[in-house]
């Protein structure tokens, strides 16, 4: 067969075809990066997004003693107020934090003062007791003890009206309307100041204005 037959005509066509197409090129390198920084871009705005809209988180409100803090505050610390008094170098009134013991209130107010009674003192005064608010801890001297009651010298009465200056706590439980507390009170504020009259008791709300009748002729300063 010749090579002007039909077919072969066909088959020189598309080898030449073959030849003049091209081939695919790739893509550059300049390319693939901008591909590659928007890939990074559209994660990005995807996970901000996703933070966005997820539900914050509880933040815990603590109560303290004083009122409610605000969201993250430091609640304060409970605290208790006890007012010492009697044999101790400072009487007054402490605040010390809840869980304290009678030996700690002691402690603040300078311990035991040289007119104490350490054997009322063992016996009367519980130094591992819990404290509690408003507490009144009276610890006894010589001739008196923590409840008020002393010897037969010490609680006799004496044959004029009671000085509230220098009455013992035992001379003071005697008079009508005052227990052991109040005396322990009445000494307790004479020794941060003495008193210049009679009525400073219910000035000082030592005791009420009922009571101060009752005993008005039976006391003077």
């Amino acid at each position: 067969m010749g090579t002007d037959a039909p077919w072969r005509a066909l088959e020189a066509a598309a080898e030449g075809s073959a030849e003049k197409t091209p081939s695919k090129s790739r893509p550059s390198p300049l390319v693939l990066m901008l591909a590659a920084a928007a890939a990074v871009a559209v994660v990005s705005l995807a996970v901000a997004a996703f933070v966005e809209l997820r539900p914050a988180g509880q933040v815990e409100v603590v109560s303290g003693p004083g009122g409610t803090a605000g969201p993250g505050a430091t609640p304060s610390p409970a605290m208790v107020v006890v007012q010492v008094a009697g044999a101790v170098v400072r009487p007054g009134v402490y605040s010390l934090p809840a869980g304290s013991r009678v030996a700690d209130a002691i402690a603040a107010a300078g311990g035991y003062s040289t007119d104490v009674d350490p054997r009322a003192a063992e016996t009367k005064v519980n130094l591992a007791a819990k404290l509690q608010d408003s507490q009144l801890i009276a610890v006894p001297r010589r001739g008196e003890s923590a409840s008020g009651s002393s010897g037969a010298a010490a609680s006799a009465a004496p044959s004029g009206p009671l000085n509230l200056n220098t009455a013992t706590a035992a001379q003071l439980d005697t008079l009508p309307g005052i227990g052991p507390a109040t005396a322990a009170k009445i000494i307790a504020s004479r020794e941060q100041l003495p008193f210049a009259t009679i009525d400073d008791l219910v000035t000082r709300k030592l005791v009420s204005a009922t009571v101060l009748a009752k005993c008005r002729d039976q006391v003077t300063v």
